[in-house]
């Protein structure tokens, strides 16, 4: 549970995507005791979120029923094939967060990849704390001088986000434009930039869980 004083983040996952490179859903590939996609949405649910919404598309009728009874929102988007921008758009719109009241607060959202199971409720709770404490409104962990996942927007951020076009870069193009709102929270693991794309991530990921 949050303090109920402390800002309200809500937990985004991105899990729609195709798996094009994997060449099978590896949203339900085995991963330690459970799937990729468990073992993510059980990081997030171990963490300081507020709630965890999950966007699901290809393969959304195999997903939900592996989530089973665990606490989350499932978000369906139909233009999952558009790429991961309309996924992060449909979360954001399902918080209804352009339309809040107390703009003032520091209410915020924060954007996770399905493909990072090594990004543990720690690491994810290190940003948050990160964006509690800071004054601005963009944070992210930083490894190497390379930024990582998760990220967190403050809400005024779900209006620019949701106005992106399919060819602004996605919501990365809000590092440039605001990179004076942007808080590097520095991490000494490479988990924040580890993805799961390709066959061989995959295989030398599950060598490294129990």
């Amino acid at each position: 549970m949050t303090d109920t004083s402390a800002p309200a983040i809500h937990g985004i996952l991105l899990a729609a995507g195709l798996s094009t490179r994997m060449g099978q859903p590896k949203q339900l590939l085995p991963f330690g005791k459970s799937t990729i996609v468990e073992t993510v949405v059980d990081n997030m649910l171990n963490a300081k979120f507020h709630q965890v919404i999950v966007v699901v598309g290809h393969c959304a009728d195999q997903i939900k029923p592996v989530l089973g009874q665990r606490p989350v929102k499932i978000v369906f988007n139909p233009d999952y094939r558009d790429g991961m921008l309309t996924s992060a758009q449909k979360g954001i719109r399902s918080l209804d967060l352009v339309n809040a009241k107390n703009e003032s607060n520091r209410d915020a959202f924060s954007l996770m990849l399905v493909d990072q199971p090594f990004v543990t409720h720690e690491l994810i709770n290190k940003v948050i704390d990160a964006y509690v404490q800071t004054d601005k409104d963009i944070v992210l962990p930083s490894y190497n001088n390379r930024r990582g996942h998760p990220v967190i927007f403050r809400k005024k951020y779900a209006e620019k986000i949701l106005a992106l076009g399919a060819d602004s870069g996605g919501v990365r193009a809000l590092y440039t434009s605001y990179s004076d709102d942007i808080y590097y929270v520095n991490v000494d693991t490479d988990a924040v930039l580890r993805d799961i794309d390709y066959m061989e991530d995959y295989k030398k990921a599950i060598k490294e869980v129990k």
